[in-house]
């Protein structure tokens, strides 16, 4: 739990040990600036239903709630962990932010996120921390903090961190729209130092991301726009 930490966005703190998802109990609590905390996570989500593997005691599951929905949240999610993932890298590898939600590290994921709405939004983090080993389907595609920099991390640190970044961030999307968040996201989301291909395998290049959120991308010259599919990043070949 949080030792000491003031913050506009988190008005309320619950712990837990073992929770299905982070995202339901918060949504299903409907309130507003509500962290949910967990060690464990039985029925972790990703996007489009997928699992999210959430291994006991190594990693930080986190959800903040906040009123309303907003199809950019992720992005603001996404360019707030951006800042706390690079902080603790220390320079080891690249840190980037791909489309739509995840942060990669030396071009393994290393945090996703997931925003579900139900009057309220939950903003869903997951962060691998300590974590050394992945199921067959994960390893090499995955990576954590511990991993990147040779040692284990202080969990209670990365956790305050990312709700510090979380607050900031989310302050200044509503004082300032989105205008901040997508001035970052264009420096850290391109991933100049891989090779970036749609889902369905085409080459592609990032061109843009306009005010509503949305993805341009290049492809053989012709200009097109993502709203929430993603691309996929392979590591080590430039683009």
């Amino acid at each position: 739990m949080l030792r000491s930490i003031q913050t506009g966005i988190v008005r309320e703190v619950i712990d837990l040990d073992t929770v299905s998802s982070t995202n339901t109990f918060a949504l299903d609590s409907g309130k507003v600036g509500l962290l949910v905390t967990a060690s464990e996570q039985v029925a972790g989500k990703g996007r489009m239903g997928r699992s999210w593997f959430s291994p006991k005691g190594s990693n930080i599951y986190m959800t903040i709630t906040v009123g309303g929905s907003d199809s950019r949240l992720p992005l603001v999610a996404g360019v707030a962990i951006h800042e706390t993932v690079l902080s603790l890298t220390r320079g080891a590898v690249p840190v980037g932010i791909k489309w739509p939600n995840d942060i990669l590290a030396g071009g393994k994921k290393i945090c996703g996120i997931l925003c579900e709405s139900r009057k309220i939004t939950a903003i869903g983090v997951g962060i691998n921390v300590n974590q050394k080993y992945w199921p067959p389907d994960l390893e090499g595609r995955a990576t954590s903090l511990s991993l990147v920099i040779g040692e284990d991390l202080d969990k209670q640190d990365v956790l305050e961190r990312s709700v510090i970044n979380m607050d900031r961030w989310y302050s200044l999307f509503s004082e300032q729209g989105f205008g901040p968040v997508r001035e970052a996201f264009l420096r850290y989301g391109r991933l100049r130092d891989h090779e970036i291909t749609t889902e369905e395998g085409t080459p592609c290049r990032i061109t843009d991301l306009d005010m509503q959120g949305h993805l341009l991308i290049d492809i053989s010259g012709s200009t097109r726009e993502l709203v929430s599919g993603p691309i996929i990043v392979k590591p080590g070949k430039p683009s």
